[in-house]
């Protein structure tokens, strides 16, 4: 089978990778971080520590699920010494791949064993292929990158933090491509994937294709009803069938089967948008609509009250600040200019008083630290704070200059 994997992978997934090279510097970072493991890690340590402390699979008694492992290399044209398997005596429901710096060595695939009891040998082909694609994929590029950077997953900065969960999200749908190339089966890709949100065997449930495309079709039609954005590294069970669904009736699908090259696939695409607008965070309703239209427009009244240029700091805590509302907030901010940026504000404040004044506050107290963060306090920048807090949100101007004040002795550090 031979594929160009590089035009499975998700376009929106590569797109957002170029954009942590270009602002985070990946590549600098990964290259000091290899340098780092090649003079800690002496010959092939890794390798040999699983070796001594995990069942390495051997022909001569991997058995069967040797043969699989062999059998899935050979389907993908890989060779058979660029990835070692190997066995955990876990119960944890998962299987994990490592992806070995130096390409004279082989990455790895560790199955734990609570898999390895649940699921059939055709069910951990599509697992197997699936971690194969992190690898084919360079996932590890990008997570060790920012893991580094941010080891404390919770300290990441929100706009950043939406973003990444979006890249975990896509790349695991890339790879259940390459899960479903592996073991070459639609209706065991999507079991595989029922016994693995279940962790239990199929004597629980019927699981016929038609039952298991029902369950998924009711709870994708809810989630569209009651979307979520949960802090989770891999998108919800129902979107990543209808991913490999979509895939498996597209005419990519046809063309791999048929031997061919793959193509640009617009209609592919276009299945995938609907499936990944329950990956990116949006406004769930019109109020959350009104407070992202108020903060952006109210924002950029703010940092242009001092001057023509927006400062960087005042920027990037803004954009942060979006990112509570929709996961890409440049392209949304950008919009801003066309048109009157005070009507706009006027007009969503307006509404949000109406609807919901508790949200006022709220909305006074997301905007202060915009005329603090660059360490510099203007008049122009205070004057205009005021303003819009008095006179657009009704507040009275002796809490606001409380609030100003409160925050002036919180973030205000000035000549440090």
């Amino acid at each position: 089978m031979e594929v160009d994997f590089g035009k499975l992978q998700l376009t929106e997934e590569k797109t957002l990778e170029s954009y942590f090279e270009e602002s985070i510097n990946l590549k600098l970072i990964n290259t000091l971080i290899v340098a780092k493991e090649k003079e800690n890690f002496r010959g092939n340590e890794l390798s040999s520590y699983f070796k001594g402390y995990l069942l390495p699979l051997y022909k001569d008694f991997g058995g069967e699920l040797f043969l699989k492992c062999q059998g899935i290399l050979d389907r993908l044209e890989i060779d058979s010494s660029m990835i070692e398997f190997y066995i955990s005596n876990t119960p944890e429901f998962n299987c994990s791949s490592i992806n070995i710096p130096d390409k004279a060595k082989p990455d790895i695939i560790v199955i734990n064993r609570g898999l390895l009891e649940k699921l059939s040998l055709d069910e951990m082909e599509f697992v197997i292929g699936h971690e194969i694609g992190h690898i084919l994929f360079g996932h590890s590029y990008v997570t060790k990158a920012i893991q580094y950077v941010y080891p404390e997953y919770e300290k990441l900065p929100p706009f950043l933090m939406k973003l990444y969960e979006v890249w975990r999200k896509l790349a695991e749908i890339s790879c259940d491509r390459i899960g479903l190339l592996a073991c070459n089966d639609y209706e065991v890709s999507i079991r595989a994937l029922f016994k693995l949100s279940s962790g239990l065997e199929d004597n629980y449930f019927n699981l016929t294709t038609e039952n298991m495309l029902s369950i998924t079709e009711k709870a994708f039609e809810e989630m569209k009803e009651n979307p979520s954005y949960l802090n989770i590294s891999h998108p919800a069970n129902p979107l990543r069938i209808k991913a490999i669904k979509a895939f498996y009736n597209s005419e990519s699908w046809k063309r791999i089967s048929e031997g061919k090259d793959v193509d640009k696939d617009e209609s592919l695409e276009k299945e995938m948008e609907n499936i990944k607008s329950h990956i990116r965070r949006a406004p769930l309703n019109e109020l959350e609509t009104l407070e992202l239209q108020f903060i952006s427009s109210a924002g950029l009244i703010l940092m242009l009250a001092d001057k023509e240029e927006i400062e960087e700091k005042e920027h990037t805590y803004l954009i942060n600040i979006l990112s509570e509302y929709i996961h890409w907030p440049q392209e949304y901010f950008s919009t801003l200019t066309e048109g009157d940026v005070v009507k706009k504000m006027q007009e969503a404040v307006k509404t949000i008083k109406e609807k919901a004044p508790w949200k006022t506050r709220q909305l006074a107290g997301k905007l202060l630290p915009i005329i603090i963060r660059d360490n510099k306090l203007y008049d122009s920048e205070v004057n205009t704070y005021i303003k819009i807090c008095v006179e657009e949100l009704g507040i009275n101007i002796s809490e606001v200059v409380d609030s100003i004040l409160a925050g002036i002795r919180q973030m205000y550090s000035p000549l440090s």
